[in-house]
C-alpha cells in the first residue's frame, strides 16, 4: 500500500519492513557463489581466481535480464499503488516470457564459446581451463536465475519482500549440499573441484525457480501467473522494454567496464587477479543494504506516484537515503578494520591475502557514496527515470574509473594499488550526479 504522510517514525519504520528481508534475501544470493569461492579456496589461487572470473562473467550477462526487471518494478508497483491486481500479475506474466527468450542465446554463446570468452582475464592456460569449465556449465543455469530475478524483483514491487527471502534461504542450503560433495568428492561423489561448483550452484537456481513458479501459479503470493493467449504480449513487452532498457544498459557499461577493469589487474599477476576477486566478493556483500534500501525506494516511490502521492515518494526516498548514508557508513568502518581477517576467510596467510586487505580498505572508503547512489537510483527508477542512473553510470565507468586506473596504476607506476583508489574516486561522482537530478524533481511527471 502506499505510505505515508505521517510522521519520520512511521515512514523509517515502513521503509526498513520492505529493505531488511532484501538485504538478507541479497545476502543469501550473493552467499550462492561465495560458497563457491570460498570451498574452491581450498583447492589453490588458481580455483579461487576461475570461480571469481565466471561470476563476473555470470553478472555481466545478467545485464540482458536488468532490461526486464527494472520495468517490472516500475510496472507492478504502479499497479499496485492504483489497485490494479490484474496488470501486476500480466505484466509479470509478461516478463518471465521476455526474460526466458532473451536468456537463451545468451545461454548458447556461454556454453559454445567459453574458452575464447575467458582468455582476456586468465593470467595462466591453468585458469583459463577452470574458468571455461565453470562458465559452461553456469550459463546454463541462466532462464532459471532470470526467473528467479524476476519474481523477486515483482514481489518487491508488490510489497512482498519475505517471500524471496525465504526461496533464497533454500537455494543457499541446495547449493552447499551440493557442492561440499561435488568439489571435495565426499560420500562417493567424484571430486569435480570447480566444475562441481558449477552444477551444485546451476541445480539451486533450477529449485529457486520452480519454487516462485509454483507459488504463483497457485496463487500463494500476492501475484500470480495464469496462461495467456499470445502468449507473448508484444505491446506489454515493449512497454516494459522501454522503461528496463535503460537501467541494463547502465549495467552492461558498468560490467564492460568491471571487464575491462579485471583484464588491468591480470597484468599484475596470478595473487593479483585472485585478491581482485576476493575483493569484489566482500564488495558484493557491502552492497547488500544499500541494494536493500534501494528497492523499498524503488517500491514506495513507486506506489505512491501510481497512489498520485508525489510528496510522499519524495520523502520516502529522502527517508531511505539517510539511512543507507549510515548504514553503509558503519560497515566502511567495520570493513577498514577487520580486513585482516575477513580476507582469511577466502585464502591463507599470503601475497593474494595481503592485496585483498589493501583492496577492502580501499574499497570501505567508497561504501557512503554507493548507499547514496544506489538508493537514489532507486528512487528514479521507481518512478520510471532510468536514464539518469546511466548517465551517472557510463561518466563514473569510462570517464574516471577506466583512465584512472590506467593513469595511476601504469603510467605513474602506483601498480595495483593505483588501479583500486580509481574506484571510490568513481562512486563520489556518480552521488553528486543523481543527488542533482533527485532535487531537480522531474522525475515526479514521468509517464511511464
Amino acid at each position: 500500500m502506499p505510505y505515508f504522510s505521517g510522521e519520520t517514525g512511521r515512514l523509517r519504520r515502513a521503509i526498513l519492513d520492505l529493505a531488511w528481508p532484501v538485504i538478507i534475501a541479497n545476502f543469501l544470493q550473493v552467499l550462492t557463489t561465495t560458497v563457491d569461492l570460498i570451498m574452491v579456496g581450498r583447492l589453490g589461487v588458481a580455483d579461487i581466481a576461475a570461480v571469481g572470473i565466471g561470476g563476473n562473467l555470470v553478472f555481466f550477462a545478467q545485464t540482458v535480464m536488468i532490461g526486464v526487471t527494472a520495468g517490472t518494478i516500475a510496472l507492478v508497483a504502479r499497479s499496485i499503488g492504483a489497485k490494479d491486481p490484474k496488470g501486476a500479475d500480466h505484466v509479470l506474466f509478461q516478463s518471465i516470457v521476455a526474460g526466458v527468450l532473451l536468456s537463451i542465446p545468451v545461454v548458447v554463446i556461454g556454453w559454445v564459446f567459453a574458452p575464447a570468452i575467458v582468455a582476456p582475464f586468465s593470467p595462466t592456460s591453468d585458469i583459463q581451463d577452470l574458468s571455461a569449465g565453470f562458465v559452461s556449465i553456469i550459463f546454463t543455469s541462466l532462464p532459471f536465475q532470470f526467473i528467479i530475478f524476476l519474481s523477486t524483483s515483482a514481489l518487491r514491487a508488490a510489497g512482498d519482500t519475505k517471500t524471496p527471502l525465504i526461496i533464497g534461504g533454500i537455494e543457499n542450503v541446495v547449493n552447499f549440499a551440493i557442492n561440499v560433495n561435488l568439489i571435495f568428492g565426499n560420500f562417493g561423489f567424484p571430486a569435480l573441484g570447480v566444475r562441481g561448483a558449477a552444477i551444485g550452484t546451476a541445480i539451486s537456481y533450477f529449485t529457486g525457480a520452480m519454487l516462485f513458479l509454483g507459488l504463483f501459479v497457485d496463487r500463494r503470493v500476492r501475484l500470480g501467473i495464469h496462461w495467456e493467449r499470445p502468449v507473448a504480449n508484444w505491446p506489454t513487452i515493449r512497454r516494459i522494454l522501454r522503461i528496463g532498457v535503460p537501467a541494463a544498459l547502465e549495467q552492461f557499461a558498468f560490467q564492460i567496464g568491471l571487464l575491462v577493469w579485471i583484464v588491468m589487474v591480470v597484468g599484475f599477476g596470478e595473487d593479483a587477479v585472485a585478491a581482485h576477486q576476493i575483493g569484489l566478493r566482500v564488495q558484493s556483500f557491502v552492497f547488500m543494504p544499500g541494494l536493500g534500501m534501494s528497492i523499498a525506494s524503488t517500491a514506495l516511490v513507486g506506489q505512491n506516484l501510481g497512489a498520485k502521492l508525489p510528496h510522499v515518494a519524495d520523502r520516502s526516498a529522502r527517508e531511505a537515503t539517510k539511512m543507507s548514508i549510515l548504514i553503509m557508513g558503519a560497515l566502511a568502518l567495520f570493513n577498514f578494520a577487520f580486513a585482516p581477517w575477513i580476507a582469511y576467510a577466502f585464502v591463507g596467510a599470503g601475497e593474494a591475502h595481503d592485496l585483498s586487505v589493501l583492496f577492502i580498505r580501499i574499497h570501505a572508503t567508497s561504501i557512503p557514496a554507493v548507499g547514496l547512489f544506489f538508493t537514489l537510483s532507486g528512487a528514479l527508477r521507481g518512478a520510471g527515470d532510468t536514464r539518469w542512473p546511466l548517465y551517472a553510470s557510463l561518466a563514473g565507468t569510462y570517464l574516471v574509473r577506466l583512465p584512472l586506473s590506467a593513469i595511476l596504476g601504469y603510467s605513474l607506476g602506483l601498480g595495483i594499488a593505483g588501479v583500486w583508489v580509481a574506484l571510490p574516486v568513481e562512486y563520489y561522482l556518480r552521488s553528486v550526479i543523481v543527488v542533482q537530478r533527485f532535487n531537480e524533481g522531474a522525475w515526479k511527471a514521468t509517464v511511464v
